[in-house]
């Protein structure tokens, strides 16, 4: 069961990655619903690695650290 979560906790960690560099690459080009969206979105990522992170025993508190700044980062932009 750990294996599961860890693989998919990674597989989280690679797409909230990917967005949010595409994000901030692109957000002063982006038209502001789509730059609104896109923000929810990762945001919404994020929730979900946050509650897959910490159900994992042990939890990885450096993650978990790292994707709450993510999500006050984002929470600035835009």
């Amino acid at each position: 069961m750990a294996d599961e979560q860890i693989a998919a906790l990674n597989q989280i960690t690679a797409m909230i990655d990917e967005k949010a560099t595409l994000y901030k690459n692109s957000l002063r080009s982006m038209p502001p619903a789509r730059a609104a969206a896109e923000k929810q979105l990762i945001l919404k990522l994020i929730d979900d690695g946050l509650s897959l992170a910490r159900s994992i025993k042990p939890a990885p508190f450096s993650l978990i650290q790292d994707l709450e700044q993510l999500t006050r980062e984002l929470s600035r932009l835009g």
